[in-house]
């Protein structure tokens, strides 16, 4: 390097903050990608159940604890039950 002469250098905090905003977007997505999956597997769950699949053959094959399967019924039947009084 000659004398007189500076290299110039990025500055690592706009690098970063660059960065960081890339990724929280991409969490973001992310976010909204695994909330309408969950959201497809519930109906899914309704769906098996309607059609007389046991919690155990669902719950195996959705990653529910027989509990948490129940309790997605009880939410799904309790969502049903509303909607036909308000007439939706």
């Amino acid at each position: 390097m000659r004398a007189g002469y500076h290299q110039l250098v990025s500055n690592p905090s706009e690098n970063n903050t660059a960065q960081l905003a890339r990724v929280l977007q991409d969490i973001e997505h992310a976010a909204e990608q695994a909330a309408g999956w969950l959201s497809e597997r519930d109906r899914l769950v309704a769906e098996a159940e309607a059609l007389g699949g046991s919690h155990r053959q669902i719950a195996s094959r959705a990653d529910l604890t027989h509990a948490a399967d129940a309790e997605l019924t009880e939410q799904q039947a309790t969502s049903s039950a509303t909607q036909a009084r308000s007439g939706c």
